[in-house]
């Protein structure tokens, strides 16, 4: 493999003229690319985070062109939203109050979204609703940041990469890798960025939450066929390739790109095995149309709890107290119930029936989704929820490319609009 083509091929998999082709490159190792310049950050002062922790990836800042603004649509609109199928994973959020969801299939090309709201000209000193929204394809990690304590107007992709994961750029020469959330390196070494919480969840399963959604359409200026994951089978969960060189060996207690979803703590933190929830609901409730699982823990000394729905294909994760009260949480005839007062729980975070009826859990701000590679290599001391039957290890979900239909699920369709 030719350098140029190898290090193209490292971030986007022989971007546009290989997908022009539909080519697709396995997922190689470092080791695979030899005689290039690939190795430590260099040129950087003030940096919080060792130098040595940094890989140069060998192309150029914004070589992965991040968006900004991209063009939206409702649902209906077609031919430019029909690129995204009802089983892909989309990042839910509301921005300037419209339900919005960005499919992830788009940030397979660009990583980093900013989202800048219109501004009223009549309000004195008003400013529009900033958001930026990443994922970073190496690492499979979601994140979205009110970037407004950088001062930057637009994140970019920049030349480097941490543990595997997407660095950004502020344009002022300093870097904010992803998983750290915070400047790392350059003159606001030490900014950090405040997490916004989201939801991560099958296209159809946020159609059936909010039917006058927008989403981010194809037009977006490049070509990039879109459809296509361009990393091969790099996301398989037992596939332990790497793109880059990790500062520590993977931890060997999950597959390498399982899904979890998980709140960190300093070095550590709680992860939840998005396989092993899926697992244990169906278990518990087979031959159902749809499952639901509720996993308490404690991070910290603060309650939380996952709960998992199979129809979403995703997990979400609340802070577990409500009017002061922690709650603890299990699953009784297929549905949410808090132990301490019996009170029926949908997939929002909403009690529906019992005395809590109306309450709401606060999601987590600092939750996020990651490959388990990742979320261990950034919260090494981590635990691990362990489920309270023994599972086979089934193969964890790898979103479809058809557009399968899923049946009405009352635990989403019960919830109530923010």
């Amino acid at each position: 493999m030719s350098p140029a083509k190898c290090s193209v091929a490292r971030r986007i998999g022989l971007r546009r003229r290989a997908l022009r082709t539909a080519l697709v490159l396995p997922a190689v190792g470092f080791a695979a690319c030899t005689g290039e310049s690939f190795g430590p950050l260099t040129g950087f002062s003030n940096c919080s985070l060792p130098l040595t922790n940094f890989t140069d990836a060998g192309v150029e800042r914004s070589s992965i062109p991040a968006l900004t603004n991209p063009e939206v649509a409702t649902r209906l609109i077609a031919p430019h939203v029909g690129y995204v199928n009802r089983s892909d994973l989309v990042i839910g959020l509301e921005f300037n109050g419209q339900p919005l969801a960005i499919p992830l299939k788009l940030l397979w090309y660009h990583e980093v979204l900013n989202l800048q709201a219109d501004v009223d000209s009549t309000v004195a000193g008003a400013t529009g609703e900033r958001l930026t929204v990443t994922y970073s394809p190496l690492t499979g990690s979601v994140s979205v940041f009110d970037p407004e304590p950088s001062g930057t107007p637009d994140f970019a992709v920049s030349s480097y990469v941490l543990d595997n994961n997407l660095v950004m750029d502020d344009g002022s020469g300093t870097l904010y890798p992803q998983l750290t959330r915070s400047a790392t390196c350059g003159p606001q070494d030490g900014i950090s960025l405040t997490r916004v919480p989201y939801e991560l969840m099958v296209y159809g399963a946020w159609l059936q939450v909010f039917q006058d959604t927008w989403i981010a359409t194809r037009v977006t200026g490049h070509d990039f066929l879109y459809t296509l994951y361009p990393y091969g089978n790099y996301r398989d969960p037992d596939n332990a390739s790497l793109f880059y060189p990790t500062s520590a060996p993977i931890d060997l207690r999950r597959r390498p790109k399982e899904r979890v979803v998980g709140v960190p703590s300093g070095t550590g933190g709680y992860a939840f095995a998005i396989s092993d929830l899926r697992e244990v609901a169906a278990r518990d409730q087979e031959g159902q149309n749809f499952t639901v699982w509720a996993a308490s823990a404690r991070v910290g000394g603060e309650p939380v709890v996952a709960f998992w729905n199979s129809i979403a294909q995703s997990a979400r994760i609340y802070r577990a107290r409500v009017n002061g009260r922690s709650l603890t949480f299990e699953v009784v005839d297929g549905r949410r119930q808090d132990v301490e007062t019996g009170s029926v729980w949908n997939f929002g975070g909403e009690a529906v029936v019992g005395p809590l009826d109306g309450e709401r859990l606060e999601p987590h701000p600092e939750s996020y989704h990651a490959f388990w590679f990742a979320w261990a290599a950034f919260q090494p001391d981590t635990e691990v929820w362990v489920p309270p039957i023994p599972l086979t290890g089934s193969a964890d979900f790898v979103p479809a490319d058809d557009a399968t239909l899923l049946p009405p699920d009352p635990d989403l369709l019960r919830r109530r609009p923010r």
